[in-house]
């Protein structure tokens, strides 16, 4: 809803008066086109869904913006080149008349009006002092250009758009000007990153993905010519629907064939994990895809899809020795291509071959990604073990003594997620156990304490700093289950694998090497399926735990039942079979036996999982499920691998096992979790 002025004033106070934006281009490596063509779906149901793999650039536009004070409602935007556009908010009539026109300042004007009509905003300047991204070359610079001015009023007045929010508003702010931008442009307000897009007639859905191996990308510009609108043109009279067998092809070609290959593209990418095997595939797969472009829609547009220069280069002979594949970016003809190089070497030569064509090179390097970023910590709940001593305070608080300092239970946890170099830790609270964190991670003590405390632990302060950094609350206002907790943080892992792991249990690693538990289980996780920890249990002890069984184990066994080193290279994965929360002793002697394994000792869960972004759709299909059952559903699913964790584990909303612990550990005299290597 729109924002009356004494909320802007309100908001002063909590929102950056100015800050620094870098927004990038977007490169699209597979599904140009389908954008539009899926859109034509609400015309004729035949046509195909789009999907699109697009990635951020290295190159973009870098501003700084600040608010405009005492009220001004002018947008001021200032480019490299020096050269000011001032544009009154309130003056309707001017902001379209700069939209229609073939200026620069077009796109600015577009994005104010669509602005303008969900908020009133205050002035505002931006001042754009760098760019690096070449115009009409096919990388979205005007779709740059709206992504940055949304985004610096977003984040200036507290609009609390979402990413998509901001990618909507984008696009309808650039369609109001002359240019016929298409859905997947604005997809550079998602940053440096490999972005999947499918559309389904105006619905978009976005799913990241995680990239295994590093790839090395020349993109090139032709120094050519090409007419967009004329393409656009010739490919638009195919839809909605076909005239003849050339607009079926060009249909299959946006449509099946598309898809298909945007999900080998998503397996290679996301699975394969030896970069030169993985630019061999990628590169393979564009020219493939370039291939079926000249057979399927050159013959739509021949003038302008024929492209000589292109093919000049994807045909070049000096280049083959150095690049896997390549093909055209954007509408295709004669603007840029992008070529896969065989590894950081091969993408310097290709480098300087491509400008003695008389080409301009870009860099594109899209880095391998680290399998698991965030985890998930579970502290809303009543935790009835401990009760009516958790009315005060959950197990998470309880203080534990290892070494010299005494902490609270949950820092050992956080501290190994720090050591696996987890980026974000998620805490799923209640208002209580959020002030509690945000006092813990968030607060400074008071100097007055920190002067009457040892200096190890004062100097622990900052650790607790460091951690607080990286957290994220989400709120969970009554004690509903780990299911809906679960679920609470989908928005947040964004699409992502994330680990999960209960904020009121204790390890504590027993590796030869040193390596924390957190850091084996992370260890086997491939991304092929989810992972859960393990630890192996006698049968009357399976009553408070689940309990898994495994038909085909690893050979040789893994420590402690044979000689492989279980946290090699490749970690001993055991393919679960069968999961069951809480067996009694017969039902797991009769269906849990797990070969190789002394008689009557059972696979059990150590209480840690990485999980796939699958499991919110199976959690979600079953509102009575137990989170076990949810698990297993995901076993039947897409698979699940166990790992032996070699360490100790207590359950600290267990009376008798928080004793043990404390215990374990004030015997030990060992200092924090080891760090993960």
């Amino acid at each position: 809803p729109p924002m009356g002025g004494q909320q802007l004033v309100a908001m002063a106070d909590v929102v950056p008066s100015s800050l620094d934006i870098f927004v990038p281009g977007r490169i699209c490596l597979f599904g140009e086109h389908s954008d539009w063509a899926g859109g034509y779906r609400r015309f004729n149901a035949d046509v195909r869904e789009g999907c699109a793999l697009v990635c951020g650039t290295t190159q973009g536009l870098y501003a700084r913006a600040r608010r405009l004070e005492g009220g001004v409602r002018l947008f001021v935007f200032q480019g490299t080149d020096g050269r000011r556009c001032e544009l009154a908010l309130d003056d309707a009539a001017n902001l379209r008349s700069v939209a229609r026109s073939s200026s620069y300042h077009a796109y600015i004007a577009g994005t104010l009006i669509e602005i303008g009509k969900h908020f009133r905003v205050g002035g505002a300047e931006v001042v754009n002092y760098k760019a690096d991204l070449p115009i009409r070359k096919g990388l979205s610079s005007s779709a740059a250009v709206c992504v940055l001015v949304v985004r610096a009023l977003n984040e200036l007045y507290d609009l609390k758009l979402t990413i998509h929010g901001e990618m909507d508003i984008a696009y309808r702010g650039e369609i109001n000007t002359p240019s016929r931008c298409g859905r997947l442009d604005q997809c550079v307000a998602f940053g440096q990153r490999v972005t999947r897009m499918t559309f389904d007639n105006d619905l978009i859905e976005t799913q990241r993905v995680r990239v295994a191996a590093t790839l090395h990308l020349v993109v090139v510009d032709l120094c050519a010519a090409k007419d967009t609108k004329e393409i656009l043109k010739c490919l638009n009279s195919a839809y909605p629907f076909p005239r003849d067998d050339r607009d079926k092809a060009l249909h299959a070609l946006l449509g099946e064939v598309n898809l298909d290959v945007c999900a080998q593209a998503v397996e290679i990418l996301s699975r394969e994990r030896d970069p030169a095997r993985a630019a061999e595939r990628i590169g393979a797969l564009m020219s493939e895809a370039q291939a079926r472009w000249d057979a399927s829609a050159v013959p739509l547009c021949p003038h302008e899809l024929a492209a000589p220069t292109l093919h000049r280069l994807l045909g070049c002979a000096e280049l083959r020795p150095h690049i896997t594949g390549g093909k055209g970016v954007g509408s295709q003809g004669d603007g840029s291509a992008q070529l896969v190089c065989k590894d950081a070497v091969a993408q310097a030569s290709v480098v300087e071959i491509v400008r003695t064509l008389g080409m301009e090179p870009l860099l594109l390097t899209i880095p391998a990604q680290k399998s698991v970023r965030s985890a998930v910590i579970p502290i809303a709940g009543m935790c009835p073990g401990m009760w009516p001593a958790t009315k005060c305070i959950g197990p998470w608080l309880f203080p534990i003594r290892i070494g010299d300092l005494v902490k609270p239970a949950i820092c050992w946890l956080c501290e190994e997620l720090m050591h696996a170099d987890i980026e974000q830790i998620v805490m799923v609270v209640n208002a209580a156990t959020q002030a509690q964190m945000q006092h813990v991670f968030c607060k400074r003590e008071d100097t007055v304490v920190l002067d009457k405390v040892p200096l190890e632990a004062a100097a622990y302060e900052e650790e607790l700093l460091r951690i607080g950094a990286r957290i994220k609350f989400v709120k969970q206002e009554r004690p509903t289950g780990i299911r809906d907790a679960i679920l609470l943080c989908e928005p947040v892992v964004d699409g992502e694998p994330f680990l999960l792991v209960w904020g009121d249990h204790l390890c504590r690693s027993t590796a030869p090497d040193g390596r924390g538990c957190i850091a084996q289980l992370l260890a086997a996780f491939d991304g092929s399926c989810s992972v859960a920890s393990m630890h192996v249990l006698r049968g009357d002890e399976l009553h408070a735990a689940g309990a898994y069984c495994c038909r085909e184990p690893p050979s040789p066994l893994p420590r402690p039942f044979g000689d492989r080193d279980g946290l090699g290279d490749k970690p001993a994965l055991w393919p679960l079979s069968r999961i069951v929360e809480k067996p009694t002793v017969v039902y797991a002697r009769e269906h849990l036996k797990t070969k190789n394994l002394p008689d009557g000792q059972f696979l059990a869960s150590f209480g840690q999982y990485v999980l796939t972004p699958s499991i919110f759709a199976t959690l979600r299909a079953n509102e009575r499920q137990h989170f076990t059952e949810a698990l297993d559903s995901l076993r039947q699913q897409e698979g699940l691998n166990g790992i032996l964790i070699e360490g100790v584990r207590w359950d600290l909303g267990s009376s008798t096992t928080y004793i043990e612990a404390l215990q374990a550990q004030a015997a030990s005299g060992e200092g924090a979790p080891p760090p993960a290597k």
